[in-house]
């Protein structure tokens, strides 16, 4: 083999390589390549945090809170702006409640993370913009659509101040194949000491993963409390 073809084989490695992982950067929220993530808190207690995206939903998430407080349990949901101005009573609902709210962007656009870093924070703001009309609370909490980051939301995170929220326990409550009590399962078996956990109110049957969840998690020795006990952070601005 001549040096032109071995130094072409190393650069094309090399290449491959590097895509796949600024793949895997931009993919695992978790990478901490673009930004810092909270994927789980430090802990060895069995304490775990319950996080739900997309939401509020006109029928599901009423039933979720419903589970929450007749269980007395706490969580953090990951707003869609656009949501929250369909339903701003639900979200006052949970602030009056003693849960947690959160931004999960404007619009959750599929595109959000190729934007510009000025279009990511106008979409983000206009997101925290909502919660503030319909809750009275400016989120410093942010979970990027998909989990995927990139340097233009790193860039924004930065300007705005904002922690970013991973998870530790994806439930893919959203595959319409897999049964309330499957994922629930799912759950339980990767449960662990600071887990943070994905789940989504705008699911059918969210109410019933959640029942499920709670009950076997205690039934196990563990905990439910929102973000700001599990990781020691602030969640809102002053």
């Amino acid at each position: 083999m001549s040096i032109i073809v071995t130094i072409l084989l190393v650069c094309l490695a090399l290449f491959v390589a590097a895509n796949i992982f600024l793949v895997w950067a931009s993919a695992d929220v978790g990478s901490n390549v673009y930004v810092k993530a909270y994927c789980k808190g430090q802990t060895e207690q069995r304490c775990v945090a319950l996080t739900f995206d997309d939401g509020p939903h006109a029928k599901n998430t009423a039933k979720v809170l419903d589970v929450l407080k007749r269980h007395e349990v706490r969580a953090t949901f990951f707003l869609v702006g656009e949501n929250v101005e369909r339903h701003p009573e639900l979200v006052a609902r949970m602030v009056g409640e003693g849960h947690i709210v959160a931004n999960h962007t404007l619009s959750h656009d599929a595109k959000f993370p190729l934007w510009s870093r000025i279009k990511v924070e106008d979409n983000i703001m206009a997101c925290s913009d909502a919660i503030y009309r319909a809750a009275g609370r400016r989120a410093r909490l942010f979970r990027p659509p998909f989990g995927v980051t990139v340097p233009a939301i790193g860039k924004a995170m930065s300007a705005l101040g904002h922690n970013v929220i991973g998870w530790s326990i994806r439930s893919y409550d959203t595959m319409r194949r897999s049964s309330r009590k499957s994922v629930a399962k799912r759950v339980i078996k990767r449960l662990h000491p600071g887990a943070i956990i994905l789940l989504h109110d705008r699911c059918e049957g969210a109410e019933e993963l959640l029942e499920d969840i709670i009950t076997q998690g205690r039934a196990r020795g563990y905990s439910f409390v929102a973000l700001d006990e599990l990781l020691n952070i602030q969640v809102y601005e002053d």
